[in-house]
């Protein structure tokens, strides 16, 4: 699996860094999404864009800063939560 990711995952947005979808781009469909989409993007600047791809069963979300490429994190499409504890609630 790691391999996997490092041979065919990570290099992919390395190369070409706007190969993600604009993740600040999405629509919420409630008013709380729409509050926590402000403050990420408050948070993360003018200067920075998250964006997020898919790579087989990967989500791949990162940033993009000037000509820096931030790794943010790299789901299984079947994780749930990162915050596990929390969401089974034990």
């Amino acid at each position: 699996m790691i391999e996997g990711l490092i041979e065919t995952v990570i290099p992919k947005p390395e190369r070409f860094p706007e190969l993600g979808v604009d993740f600040l781009a999405r629509a919420p469909q409630s008013t709380e999404g729409v509050a926590r989409l402000d403050t990420l993007k408050r948070r993360v600047g003018k200067n920075t864009s998250l964006r997020e791809y898919i790579s087989g069963d990967y989500l791949v979300l990162y940033a993009l800063r000037g000509t820096y490429l931030y790794l943010l994190s790299i789901r299984h499409h079947r994780q749930l939560s990162f915050d596990l504890k929390e969401h089974w609630g034990r």
